[in-house]
Formats: structure tokens, C-alpha cells, sequence
């Protein structure tokens, strides 16, 4: 018969640091804080007390480093942390122009309205003319076929009135 495992002892705090900083007569490094700002892709920084003006790469995921490239050379710095760069733009750096919206050929939409008002009511007219003979085949008065034909005077109206609508608002 086997025997019982005994239970692992307690392994206790797994960060030896703050012993490790007591040990050697240090005090653990305080965080550094947040910067003001965060770097973006392009910006230009100085790292430390250097006078080399770096470019931005990129931004790991984290946030807390960038990669650094001097422009129109082949240096590049990797794993800089954000706390020992400083920024040289100004932090309200202006927002591109939105590119003009594109003009609108209004010619162009009137034509396929009424293409499309067109292809409509041609479909509408020849399901409304096959109603119209199943009624008629069924013995339905005439006065049927002319409630069908107010409808699609409606409709036809209603088509109107909305690409007069459409072409209003475009201008």
C-alpha cells in the first residue's frame, strides 16, 4: 500500500526584492510616475540629459517603452522607457484637415432615381395588371380594379414627392 504525500510547506513572499535591497543596505527604488504625456508615433524626444533629438518607432503594448530611430540613419535605440524621455513638440501638436467632402454630381443621382422610380413601378404595374385579372376572373366588380389603380397613383405620387425631397436636401 502506498503511502500519503505530505503537504508542500509554505513557500511564503515570493518577491525577494525588498530583502534582497535590506540585505545589501539599499532601499527598494521608488516607482517612477506616469509621464504627462504619451508618446505617439513620430514624436520627437530626447532621452536622459543627451542633446540627440530621437524619433519615435513605436510603442510596446504596454505603454511603458518605445523603440527610437535617429532620422535619415540607420541608429536605433530599442526598449527606452517612457519616464527617461522628454518631448521637444509642443503636447497640443494641431489635428490634420479633414480631406473636403467629395461634390456630389446631382445629375447623376436624379438620373438613378428615376431609373430606379421607373424600374419600380413597371414591376408594381404588372403585378397590380395580374391582380387585376385574378379578381376579374373571380367575378369581382370593376370598382375593385379601380381601388387597385387609385393605389398605384399613389405610389406613383409618393415617388415623386420623394425624389423631390432627396434633390432638395442634396441642394
Amino acid at each position: 500500500m502506498a503511502t500519503r504525500r505530505k503537504p508542500p510547506t509554505d513557500a511564503g513572499e515570493l518577491d525577494f526584492s525588498k530583502r534582497l535591497a535590506d540585505a545589501l543596505g539599499q532601499q527598494a527604488e521608488p516607482e517612477k510616475q506616469q509621464p504627462d504625456r504619451m508618446p505617439a508615433v513620430g514624436d520627437r524626444v530626447m532621452v536622459g540629459t543627451s542633446d540627440t533629438v530621437w524619433t519615435v518607432l513605436s510603442i510596446s503594448h504596454s505603454g511603458r517603452e518605445v523603440n527610437l530611430h535617429i532620422p535619415d540613419t540607420t541608429l536605433q535605440r530599442f526598449r527606452v522607457m517612457i519616464s527617461d524621455i522628454r518631448f521637444l513638440d509642443s503636447p497640443s501638436a494641431p489635428k490634420p484637415k479633414e480631406p473636403p467632402k467629395p461634390e456630389i454630381d446631382k445629375e447623376d443621382v436624379r438620373e438613378h432615381l428615376v431609373s430606379t422610380q421607373h424600374s419600380s413601378m413597371h414591376h408594381f404595374e404588372g403585378d397590380i395588371a395580374l391582380l387585376k385579372k385574378y379578381l376579374k376572373s373571380k367575378g369581382l366588380p370593376s370598382s375593385t380594379a379601380d381601388e387597385l389603380d387609385e393605389l398605384r397613383m399613389d405610389i406613383e405620387d409618393r415617388w415623386g414627392g420623394a425624389i423631390e425631397s432627396i434633390m432638395d436636401k442634396l441642394g
